[in-house]
């Protein structure tokens, strides 16, 4: 992993590694003091260091401000070839995961690809967090399923604030009706274990497995009925052009 950070924290490498307390490999930290730099540097900077990743890797940029048009230069300068994951934003730092595709430059994203492997990205935290409770790792625990909780949180919404009106506006189901209605029902499910499990996970005693086994019966049919119904549909309905339009709006949320 690399760990590139901007702006000017007090102590940027630490914040870095707080963000990113489940990642082993090194971290290569580049800093700059963001009023001197020469418009341009931070993007070619970035490019640089995700140009240099293998496919699956990621790099971790950091910033003390909002970054604006960020998102932008990458999907127009390394279009289909990269996934972006807020991991924080705000008040004080924003950080973003930037992974690289096995993908030719330019190549078109379709939905059922670009969430399924959020789907898979969410699943390993999960699994990480309760790895590091089974051995005793609690406070560790917590701050990895904070990470998974919030990626989930922001997985719900924007199905819910993007894909599910365009799939319904497309293929003509209804919010009140049809696969979306009981998307949105499991949803309130998942979130409510989501909010159980998060508030108990670091303390040794606490009954959170019953907890995670009934999220992992919720979430894992919900997950394949959205691979297997909800996305392929959207990407028919929308056309090969839509759905990468639509994989851009989910990944400026």
């Amino acid at each position: 992993m690399t760990v590139v950070m901007w702006g000017k924290a007090a102590h940027p490498a630490q914040s870095a590694m707080q963000e990113a307390p489940i990642l082993k490999s090194p971290i290569k930290t580049l800093s700059w003091s963001g009023p001197t730099e020469t418009p341009g540097t931070r993007e070619m900077m970035a490019l640089f260091a995700f140009d240099s990743l293998e496919p699956g890797d990621h790099i971790v940029l950091a910033f003390d401000a909002a970054p604006r048009g960020f998102l932008a230069h990458f999907q127009a300068e390394r279009k289909g070839q990269f996934d972006w994951t807020p991991v924080r934003q705000g008040p004080e730092t924003w950080t973003f995961e930037v992974s690289r595709r096995k993908a030719e430059r330019g190549e078109l994203r379709t939905v059922n690809e670009a969430l399924s492997w959020d789907h898979d990205r969410l699943d390993a935290l999960e699994g990480a967090a309760f790895e590091a409770r089974a051995q005793g790792r609690f406070t560790e625990a917590a701050v990895i399923y904070a990470a998974f909780a919030y990626g989930l949180r922001r997985h719900i919404r924007f199905e819910e604030e993007i894909l599910f009106p365009e799939f319904e506006e497309k293929t003509g189901h209804a919010a009140t009706a049809g696969p979306t209605m009981v998307m949105r029902d499991e949803h309130r499910e998942i979130l409510d274990c989501l909010d159980r499990i998060q508030a108990s996970i670091a303390d040794p005693a606490s009954g959170v497995d019953s907890v995670r086994h009934a999220l992992h019966l919720v979430l894992g049919n919900h997950n394949l009925k959205e691979e297997n119904i909800v996305y392929p549909m959207t990407d028919r309905a929308l056309g090969v052009e839509g759905a990468d339009a639509l994989v851009a709006r989910i990944q400026a949320l």
